[in-house]
C-alpha cells in the first residue's frame, strides 16, 4: 500500500444542528450543500471546489451520538489489505467493510492515538486491481489531463 497514491478523497462531518453548520461552512468557505435523499438518514453532499480549483468533496450527517467525530476517507486500491495494515500498525478497525451505493466499499478505524480514519476502495480501483494495473486517483487524473492539455496547446 505504501507505493500507491493514498490520498484523502472524501470527508464526513457530524452535525448536532445541520442547518446551523451548513450555514457556517457555506458562509465561511463557500461550500455548496445538496440533500442526498439517503434513506433512514439525514445526509448532505458537500462540494468544496470551484470551476477552476477542484476540492475534496464530502458529506454532513445528523450526529447520532456525542462521540461521533469528523472522518477523512483515504483511498486505497485494496480495502482488505489496508484494513489488515491498520491493525498490524497498531490501529483498530471499528466498522468493517460496507458497500456504498454504486461507489465502492468503506471501513472506519482509528489510528494508534484514537483518531478516526476512513478507508475507501472505489469500484474503479477494484477494476484496475483486477486487471493488474495500478489505479490512478481522481486528483492524479486531473493533473495528468492538465499536463496533456498543456502539451496539446503548445503544439
Amino acid at each position: 500500500m505504501k507505493n500507491e497514491i493514498n490520498e484523502i478523497v472524501h470527508f464526513e462531518i457530524p452535525a448536532r444542528d445541520p442547518d446551523r453548520l451548513r450555514q457556517f461552512y457555506s458562509d465561511v468557505f463557500g461550500w455548496k450543500f445538496k440533500n442526498s435523499a439517503a434513506k433512514n438518514m439525514q445526509y448532505w453532499n458537500i462540494s468544496t471546489g470551484t470551476k477552476h480549483i477542484p476540492g475534496v468533496n464530502g458529506g454532513m450527517y445528523k450526529r447520532g451520538s456525542k462521540n461521533q467525530t469528523p472522518v477523512n476517507y483515504i483511498s486505497t486500491p485494496d480495502l482488505n489489505e489496508s484494513m489488515a495494515e491498520v491493525e498490524r500498525a497498531g490501529g483498530h478497525i471499528t466498522v468493517g467493510k460496507k458497500g456504498t451505493a454504486n461507489h465502492g466499499w468503506t471501513a472506519i478505524g482509528t489510528d494508534p492515538e484514537g483518531n478516526s480514519i476512513g478507508l475507501f476502495e472505489s469500484v474503479d480501483m477494484g477494476l484496475f486491481r483486477q486487471r493488474g494495473r495500478q489505479s490512478q486517483s481522481g486528483a492524479a487524473r486531473i493533473r495528468s489531463k492538465k499536463r496533456n492539455d498543456k502539451t496539446a496547446d503548445s503544439k
